[in-house]
């Protein structure tokens, strides 16, 4: 096979895979990668500041997000 060659078949079975994707699966396969570099980040880049600061700011948006949607609960 030449070179062209090879590389038009990679650029078919590529498209013949990303085709046969549902978008469950897409969700499942962008889900992992995050998991996967969450758990990097966290487990050997961060410094123990960061980590908390970190967590300090996701825990007091998850409190600010769930007083609007108790909130607009309160509206209806």
């Amino acid at each position: 096979m030449t070179e062209e060659e090879v590389k038009q078949l990679k650029q078919y079975l590529t498209s013949e895979m990303v085709s046969r994707i549902t978008l469950a699966e897409a969700i499942n396969i962008m889900h992992k990668l995050a998991v996967e570099e969450v758990n990097n980040n966290v487990d050997n880049l961060m410094s123990e500041e960061e980590k908390t600061t970190a967590l300090d700011e996701l825990k007091s948006k998850l409190k600010a997000s769930e007083e609007k949607k108790t909130e607009g609960q309160a509206v209806e």
